[in-house]
């Protein structure tokens, strides 16, 4: 599997804008504050009663530096839980064995973050495309069989990375608020109810933003399926539910099994697609104080978009 930048991801003709500065001297959060990742892909009831498998799949790395991996195979595609398995174990294990190069761009208050913030967007597309790629030829069969989509966030001790391609949702719990990143409308395809898959996405098609892990105190990566009841279909608001599981998790009192119950909740399934629902999440102690000197007027996202996302009261929607 490539582990290099490579010439074959397509380069749109201008690429996002450059992101914008952290504040200055930005505060250190050591990383052992963070605990045990959680996570989960549940077989949709859609997937159940047609006999299908689940197609989403979740990894994470909780020693050392935070890393969670999340990926949803393509319905149309004959064996997309095969690309999404491969997908988050490898880009995982990639970003284990690249340390060295996360540690400096992460936990460096003095580094360039934004130079190398475009150096690990092109980094982590080509080397998906890669996993795919070398899976399909392994099985002898057309990469669109594997298609998935892919989300990743990375923590360190100044920054957190996150970075996504196709639908799904990611949240976090930034000072003392729930919010959604990214842009839902850019991770749909030329239709309303297409997404775009790692297998054919290039540059422009990939979401990704830095944020100050002082403000952070949780993120969860969560499928479409898993985001219907849990996130506004447009981003503008975070269940509640999210920041209990970000408490249970930060005091290690989450488990997958309390994420499956919640999941299989009558009232989880109506008005929703009955799709394969997934999330992996992590969260740190500490967290009860959320307003970080230097940080109080820091805005929500360090990215291409930089607004604010509106505050969720509900557990679900």
């Amino acid at each position: 599997m490539p582990a290099s930048d490579g010439p074959d991801v397509p380069v749109p003709e201008s690429l996002p804008a450059p992101i914008a500065e952290l504040p200055p001297a930005p505060v250190a959060i050591p990383l052992s504050t963070w605990r045990p990742a959680c996570g989960v892909a549940v077989t949709g009831l859609s997937h159940s009663r047609k006999g299908l498998p689940c197609q989403d799949a979740v990894a994470w790395r909780s020693e050392g530096r935070p890393i969670l991996a999340l990926s949803d195979g393509a319905g149309s595609a004959a064996v997309s839980e095969r690309g999404a398995t491969a997908l988050v174990s490898g880009v995982s294990r990639f970003l284990v064995s690249l340390e060295d190069v996360l540690s400096p761009w992460l936990d460096d208050p003095a580094e360039q973050a934004p130079e190398q913030t475009m150096r690990w967007v092109r980094r982590l597309l080509v080397h998906a495309r890669g996993i795919l790629d070398d899976l399909a030829r392994s099985e002898r069969r057309d990469v669109r069989d594997l298609r998935a989509t892919l989300l990743v966030a990375v923590v360190g001790s100044v920054r957190t990375f996150w970075w996504q391609v196709g639908d799904g949702a990611i949240a976090v719990r930034y000072g003392d608020a729930l919010h959604a990143l990214g842009d839902a409308s850019k991770a749909k395809g030329e239709f309303a109810n297409q997404t775009c898959f790692v297998d054919a996405a290039n540059l422009s098609e990939v979401q990704f933003g830095l944020l100050p892990t002082a403000k952070v105190s949780g993120i969860a990566l969560m499928s479409d399926g898993g985001a219907e009841r849990l996130v506004a279909s447009n981003g503008s608001r975070v269940a509640a539910r999210i920041g209990e599981w970000f408490d249970a998790a930060a005091s290690e009192r989450l488990t997958p099994d309390k994420i499956v119950l919640a999941f299989h909740d009558p009232a989880m399934w109506e008005r929703t697609s009955l799709d394969d629902r997934s999330i992996v999440l992590a969260a740190r102690t500490g967290s009860e104080n959320f307003r970080v000197a230097g940080y109080d007027k820091a805005p929500l996202e360090i990215d291409t978009r930089g607004h604010e996302q509106q505050i969720a009261t509900d557990h679900s929607f």
